[in-house]
């Protein structure tokens, strides 16, 4: 009776996360055969259209929207993935390093609101205009401490003891670190660099307190909300948004599992 109980929790464990992530997702996915509605009806269409999508590349301001979220995010990822390496190599061997860990993971149990609006007062103390680099830095505030766990976890599972095997054969410092830690560790740096990317390109509550004169994706969508209610340029803009980002976040976790 035990052995079938243990057999058997796995498969109800899978049943259950596989129910609370389909409760996650549903309202989600249910966005994407809204955006395909030809009257833009709230509702499932009986005959789909892409006329909305063509309506979201018709959109000049909407473009220019994503082409800030799109620079935001790589700018985000190429500087929050080698800080977060950096202070990962820094930190994996230190004594106190549970306290170190807890000092890095601060930014993500701040409220973003917060967080923002700190650094909108800084700004205006020193007298910083508002641009594309103040939101590069709440963005690079909230990815760094995602990027840093993901790089950590990754060193984590490396066997040090090969290491120092390449010591003891003769390779320097560099070259044990080139030719056998970073291939292993390469998958979870990846990782990184594309959830940072993720976390930019969705960011809204700190964005809003520190944006310049041109709109994000989600700034965008905000403004055309308050301003025009939900239309089905919104739905496609959103299911455009929850597709990517989905892409996105599958290919961290075959990055993550490939580490393991």
């Amino acid at each position: 009776m035990g052995a079938t109980l243990e057999a058997r929790r796995p498969s109800l464990l899978g049943v259950y996360t596989g129910l609370v992530i389909l409760a996650l997702l549903l309202p989600l996915a249910y966005l994407i055969p809204l955006s395909l509605n030809p009257n833009g009806a709230p509702r499932i269409p009986l005959e789909p259209t892409l006329a909305w999508y063509e309506a979201v590349l018709s959109n000049g301001d909407l473009i220019a929207a994503l082409r800030q979220s799109v620079t935001l995010g790589l700018l985000t990822s190429a500087i929050a993935t080698p800080l977060a390496f950096l202070a990962a190599m820094g930190t994996r061997n230190v004594v106190r390093r549970s306290a170190v860990i807890g000092v890095f993971l601060l930014p993500v149990f701040m409220p973003g609101t917060s967080v923002g609006l700190g650094l909108a007062v800084y700004f205006q103390l020193f007298e910083i205009e508002l641009s594309l680099w103040t939101m590069l830095v709440a963005h690079v505030l909230w990815a760094f401490p995602f990027a840093y766990i993901i790089v950590l976890t990754s060193m984590a599972s490396f066997d040090r003891h090969l290491i120092e095997a390449a010591y003891d054969l003769g390779a320097s410092e560099v070259r044990a670190f080139v030719d056998i830690e970073l291939p292993h560790i390469r998958p979870g740096l990846l990782g990184a660099a594309i959830f940072s990317f993720t976390l930019s390109f969705n960011e809204f509550s700190r964005t809003t307190l520190v944006r310049s004169a041109t709109d994000t994706l989600p700034t965008y969508v905000w403004g055309r909300v308050q301003n025009l209610g939900l239309d089905p340029t919104i739905y496609a803009v959103s299911a455009l948004t929850i597709i990517l980002s989905a892409v996105l976040l599958a290919v961290v976790g075959s990055l993550l599992i490939r580490t393991d």
